[in-house]
């Protein structure tokens, strides 16, 4: 009786462990990125261009604050900073010295890949549902989230999103567009 009650125990911690991952899903995976109020990071992100001999690499950091303002600044090679605040996405390029700003509104396409961050940021799984066809998996420290656009007109410029990460830190998003091109951000947190 006694060896059965300490088999039973030694095993309580494997069973715990099992559940835990058992109970890791999108939904606590949403739950987990919406419990983030801000974040700030650094990136480094490799673009494979048909019509570059050699990918291009860009460094920069990252932020986003809930609910919805996101900003990349890219520092290297040039000095380009993209914010999303709301439904306004600005670029301000101070290597050409260019600025501009349009409406995500206006354009539906860009305001897709915009929600494809933002909303898993924000832990938004109906916003994110509404945008993308969303496919799971993984456990709590290595998640995996597959996103294939709804509308047409996204797929027509991006095949697939795939984001990756640890509990509620992405750590890797890359971008499969339609013409073969692709694009890898590795997110770089607390400087690792």
């Amino acid at each position: 009786m006694i060896s059965g009650v300490r088999n039973l125990l030694a095993l309580l911690p494997f069973a715990a462990t099992l559940a835990l991952a058992q109970g890791w899903n999108l939904d606590a995976l949403m739950s987990e990125m919406a419990a983030v109020p801000a974040s700030r990071t650094r990136f480094v992100e490799t673009r494979h261009l048909a019509m570059l001999t050699h990918p291009l690499e860009l460094k920069g950091s990252l932020s986003y604050e809930r609910p919805d303002r996101l900003v990349k600044h890219v520092e290297s090679p040039f000095d380009e900073t993209l914010t999303v605040n709301g439904e306004v996405l600005s670029l301000v390029n101070m290597t050409r010295g260019e600025r501009r700003s349009l409406s995500l509104r206006e354009q539906p396409a860009l305001g897709t890949l915009v929600e494809s961050v933002r909303a898993t940021l924000a832990g938004d799984r109906a916003q994110l549902e509404r945008h993308y066809r969303v496919q799971f998996s993984g456990a709590r420290d290595a998640w995996r989230l597959h996103l294939v656009p709804r509308a047409t007109q996204v797929r027509a410029h991006v095949e697939s999103i795939t984001v990756s990460g640890a509990a509620a830190r992405p750590q890797r998003i890359e971008v499969l567009e339609s013409t073969g091109d692709r694009s890898v951000m590795t997110i770089l947190h607390d400087g690792k």
